[in-house]
């Protein structure tokens, strides 16, 4: 299909003029292929359609963005936005995954950003392709959205215990972009044997003594927050991260401070200014936590520096297990064609699959590269 083909097909599926199309095509939109299925990515927000939409070119198929969600710096804020009942639900420390399944009866995993991802697809297919098929034979207009956690991933690694290496739970569902009521996701997910996020509680809004007893259990257990819902969706949901998970995303982040350090850093800041605050955090366990903060910034950052003065790179290693060889270069065209700078090693094979290390190169080892090499400083 050549550009002008496109460009039309686009104006038609999306009814926008078609200069306008024209005008983004290949910036802003960009045309992607998984086996055969070509598709198109809105990379920034178009019209009334989000940045991270989809569309499948063949099938005249659009699957919408999802929606972003609002951040909490204060759980006084719930009571103002809620209407009555609130769902209360596990924030999993992971990425976020669109499932779909295309007129050829292929089931696709769409990431937060409108990519089908080879390695995200192969997986969930292997664990719950049959099951998808049948939920969305009978729930066909409906888009399932849902987080992959766990550690065998290239995007978001965290230890969940119930999700071995690589699990999808799905916490929404979609229908030309609207988030349903969470009874569908009920529904779907226990018919057909897949699984949910964890629901947390049901409470009134203005129970924020039982919210904070949630999330404080949260905290304790190391997991990353919650997100609470109207039960029908009348008003758009909100999140809320725990202190633990803050501190530890800069830890983190503090890895690569010229990648993730200067992103992670003063939202994770601010939100917990507003944790101690509206905890009344004071004396030891206030200064136990300034203590926590400053580890979190400086060490990961020094030992990164370190490691690129004995030579070594600084970059970023994820385990993957691809189900066959062909899952495996579908991935390596899939980042090649994304301008990905990986290193790519086979570590055995197994019943599970093909056993995989990636190493992606991170700036942060150029800028240290020169650091170590001038003495100067690469910012003002």
């Amino acid at each position: 299909m050549n550009k002008n083909n496109v460009a039309e097909k686009l104006s038609e599926i999306l009814g926008l003029p078609l200069e306008v199309i024209e005008k983004k095509l290949g910036r802003t939109i960009r045309i992607m292929s998984y086996k055969g299925i070509d598709y198109a990515v809105l990379r920034e927000d178009l019209g009334k359609y989000r940045e991270g939409t989809t569309i499948l070119l063949d099938d005249e198929k659009i699957i919408h963005g999802y929606p972003s969600i609002q951040r909490l710096a204060l759980l006084e804020g719930v009571p103002l936005h809620m209407i009555d009942e609130i769902v209360v639900e596990e924030k999993m420390d992971g990425y976020n995954v669109r499932v779909t399944v295309t007129s050829g009866r292929v089931v696709v995993a769409i990431t937060r950003g409108g990519y089908i991802c080879p390695y995200t697809t192969a997986r969930i297919n292997k664990l719950y392709g049959d099951k998808i098929k049948e939920a969305l034979r009978e729930y066909e207009d409906i888009v399932l959205a849902g987080e992959v956690v766990g550690t065998e991933n290239p995007y978001v690694v965290y230890e969940y215990p119930e999700a071995g290496g690589f699990d999808y739970f799905i916490f929404d569902t979609l229908k030309d972009g609207k988030l349903l009521p969470l009874r569908i996701r009920d529904e779907i997910t226990e018919k057909y044997g897949l699984k949910h996020v964890p629901v947390l509680a049901r409470l009134r809004k203005d129970d924020l003594v039982g919210l904070k007893k949630v999330i404080d259990d949260l905290d304790r257990r190391r997991r990353e927050g919650v997100v609470i819902k109207d039960p029908e969706h009348r008003v758009p949901p909100l999140k809320y991260t725990t202190i633990y998970i803050n501190i530890r995303d800069i830890q983190e982040g503090m890895k690569y401070p010229f990648d993730e350090g200067r992103g992670y850093l003063f939202s994770r800041i601010v939100r917990l200014i507003c944790q101690v605050y509206e905890y009344n955090i004071t004396g030891e366990e206030l200064n136990r936590l300034a203590e926590r903060l400053g580890k979190a910034i400086l060490l990961p950052a020094v030992e990164s520096l370190k490691e690129r003065s004995k030579g070594r790179l600084i970059a970023a290693t994820y385990k993957l297990v691809f189900p066959s060889e062909e899952d495996l270069n579908d991935y390596l065209e899939f980042i090649e064609e994304l301008g990905v700078e990986a290193v790519v090693k086979i570590v055995g094979v197994s019943s599970r699959g093909i056993e995989v290390e990636l190493m992606k190169l991170k700036d942060t080892h150029g800028y240290y590269s020169k650091i170590l090499e001038t003495g100067y400083s690469p910012l003002d």
